[in-house]
């Protein structure tokens, strides 16, 4: 079962006008890409979880980190909670038919494979 929240809010207790929404290590990040809308969608491996943002991300490296920080700022569009990797496909197509892809990254294919599964 997807659920998806419509609301333009953001997720952070921050106080400066740039909302971060997102903030996770590169590996447990991912980007599905730009919607024919303009609209950039995110995934949250973490928490399996798509943030649909007016905003890229922002690649970042902590001090003494050994890998890079990808960051998201500003407010999201929709956001929505997957149970499954079916789930995340079926988000992919639906806004493939809905609005059509303006652009996509070619490792795509990494985030559809469930992790752990090395096929």
């Amino acid at each position: 079962m997807v659920t998806t929240t419509h609301a333009h809010e953001t997720i952070s207790d921050e106080s400066s006008s740039e909302k971060t929404i997102l903030e996770r290590p590169r590996s447990a990040y991912g980007y599905l890409g730009r919607d024919g809308d303009g609209y950039h969608h995110h995934l949250d491996r973490a928490t399996n979880t798509v943030y649909v943002t007016e905003s890229e991300y922002e690649r970042f490296l902590l001090e003494n980190a050994l890998t890079y920080w990808v960051r998201v700022y500003n407010e999201t569009d929709t956001i929505v909670d997957l149970e499954s990797s079916a789930d995340l496909e079926a988000w992919i197509d639906n806004v493939d038919s809905d609005v059509g892809w303006a652009a996509q990254p070619a490792d795509l294919r990494v985030l559809l494979t469930p992790r752990g599964d090395s096929t």
